[in-house]
């Protein structure tokens, strides 16, 4: 069995490798659905924490991602989610891989939202907005930042300790861009082209403002995984043309669909895949109008970014061996 740190995920993984690998899913998930088994996750909750989890069978190996979620730890200095990713055989069952849960949510989380900028936004956009300035907002600035040339960056959160932080970070990783702090999520969308939303636990819209505000931009969703939870309000249905999700389970999971598709705001024959975008011909897309693209996760990008970690792992020599059972990789 094999045993990949958070240490070991980060200096193994690629940006352009994650990203190639969420986009395979996508395609595989739109051209050959049969071909794996993927069932909406499963959360339990007691309180306001969660325990989350997400399988995912094909045919060569089987996955399954655990994950808890305390929406109050980053109060207290602590990871809002911790986890592992269990790889098995899947031609006899064994468990041939373990790994960090946390990152590897962090690193496929990042590439789908890096997946949207690229095939999204227009070339040439120069102005990102990211709100929410916890892991999943540092790493969905990363990613973006690695799909386009981004001259500024600005950063929005409650805390506003945390957007300094978050800002500081990227700032040191990229020091040619223009970073700064917005007084708040509507300030921030009206000074960007992109705008990725990343908050842990927001059940009110972020944003408060017409149609017209959100006309043009490419907004990207990524915190709301649940009901109960919104960042954008139904006006931007009437400022994008265009609204696309990582998987039709988000049609059912989160409030920034549910309540709008039940009270009539938006129809779901509006609402496609990515996935289908990437196997059109054209992969045209209204820049003019806008869009809205909502993620909710989706355990298929689990598997196929831990595969593409673990091939990269096993070249450059990371990892731990335990147990004397080889890795199928």
């Amino acid at each position: 069995m094999f045993f990949m740190s958070a240490d070991d995920i980060l200096a193994s993984f690629s940006f352009s490798g994650v990203i190639g690998s969420v986009e395979e899913t996508m395609v595989d998930m739109e051209s050959s659905p049969d071909s794996m088994v993927a069932p909406p996750r499963n959360s339990f909750s007691f309180g306001d924490n969660s325990l989350i989890t997400m399988p995912c069978l094909s045919q060569r190996e089987w996955g399954l991602k655990i994950l808890t979620l305390f929406p109050d730890n980053p109060i207290r200095k602590k990871p809002f989610i911790n986890g592992l990713f269990l790889l098995f055989d899947g031609s006899d069952g064994r468990l041939s891989a373990l790994l960090d849960g946390r990152t590897l949510t962090a690193l496929r989380t990042g590439g789908v939202g890096g997946l949207a900028v690229r095939t999204l936004s227009k070339e040439g956009v120069k102005r990102l907005g990211v709100v929410g300035a916890g892991d999943q907002g540092f790493w969905q600035a990363r990613f973006a930042c690695s799909v386009r040339n981004f001259s500024k960056v600005v950063f929005f959160d409650t805390e506003i300790s945390k957007a300094k932080t978050c800002a500081r970070r990227i700032q040191e990783l990229l020091p040619d861009l223009n970073i700064s702090i917005a007084e708040d999520a509507t300030a921030l969308l009206k000074s960007s082209d992109v705008v990725i939303t990343a908050t842990t636990n927001t059940s009110t819209p972020l944003f408060r403002c017409s149609p017209s505000s959100f006309k043009g931009k490419t907004l990207i969703g990524i915190g709301s995984y649940r009901p109960d939870m919104r960042e954008y309000p139904d006006t931007v249905f009437q400022g994008v043309s265009e609204v696309f999700v990582d998987s039709k389970h988000a049609l059912d999971e989160t409030g920034d669909l549910i309540h709008p598709l039940r009270s009539g705001i938006i129809k779901r024959e509006r609402i496609k895949t990515l996935g289908s975008l990437l196997l059109s011909p054209d992969k045209r897309v209204d820049h003019l109008s806008g869009s809205l693209f909502k993620s909710v996760g989706f355990a298929a990008f689990d598997l196929y970014v831990a595969r593409h970690i673990l091939k990269r792992a096993l070249k450059l020599g990371r990892g731990t061996e335990l147990g004397g059972i080889k890795t199928i990789f």
